[in-house]
């Protein structure tokens, strides 16, 4: 959860419980998770996630947090053993010139990179590094620029992006070794929200925090994104060209095994 959405109860949005499912079971079938020894959550909000992926890792790994938008209240704040908050980009302490060196560092990057007025040069310039010459990045974005809401202004987003333009950006640094949609069925209502918006008619704003609509409402959504979630990762493996609210992608660095 992006910390600008923390809200005062802890129920999760269904949105946010079936990404992380879904990135969970993406990460498990791309990593070699008993070769790994480091997790690094790129604009790691709260940290949630991080804390769902740290049962997979081995118990010598450790969950980087990374957001440069923490306080100081939440850099002293109790974590869970193994879970590391910093606001200053993680040291690559994997690189190593010992050829049989066979351990892996993942790096997710989920729903970050449309805040970063420059890209490119993050891209280059923080992730190329970060991720080093055996690592695997998670990565994921808010398609379609026409979609563009008041909700990505609220959440201070530069953009949206075409497939083709994530694909171009990752692809000059990183091999792509999968990619598709994601929440195709919340197409159709951020579509309406555009309309309006561009009507006059301006909703307020609620983000993912203020989820409070109770179990029953909660476990339909779930169930209905849950079965989306899956179609998008059926499109992506037989290569069908199924557009989703979301972009994801898997890469691994140019060359490696």
């Amino acid at each position: 959860m992006d910390l600008s959405e923390r809200g005062a109860g802890e129920a999760r949005h269904p949105w946010e419980l079936v990404r992380a499912q879904f990135f969970r079971e993406l990460i498990q079938s791309h990593v070699d998770l008993s070769k790994l020894n480091a997790l690094v959550d790129v604009g790691a909000g709260d940290g949630w996630f991080a804390q769902e992926l740290l049962p997979m890792l081995p118990l010598s790994a450790t969950a980087t947090c990374w957001d440069i938008n923490y306080s100081s209240e939440d850099l002293a704040a109790m974590l869970p053993e193994r879970i590391i908050r910093t606001i200053t980009r993680p040291v690559n302490k994997i690189a190593t010139s010992n050829a049989t060196e066979s351990k892996s560092r993942l790096v997710t990057l989920l729903d970050v990179l449309e805040h970063i007025p420059d890209d490119r040069g993050f891209l280059r310039d923080e992730l190329v590094p970060l991720v080093g010459d055996n690592g695997t990045l998670i990565i994921s974005v808010p398609a379609h620029p026409r979609l563009f809401s008041d909700h990505d202004a609220a959440l201070g987003h530069e953009r949206r992006y075409r497939r083709s333009e994530l694909l171009t950006r990752v692809s000059e640094h990183f091999t792509v070794v999968e990619s598709g949609p994601l929440f195709s069925s919340l197409l159709a209502p951020r579509a309406l929200q555009v309309i309006l918006e561009r009507l006059g008619r301006h909703a307020g704003e609620q983000g993912i925090g203020g989820w409070d609509h109770g179990r029953f409402v909660s476990n339909a959504a779930i169930g209905a994104l849950t079965f989306d979630a899956r179609l998008g990762r059926w499109a992506a493996r037989h290569r069908v060209n199924l557009p989703g609210l979301s972009v994801w992608a898997v890469c691994r660095p140019h060359g490696a095994a």
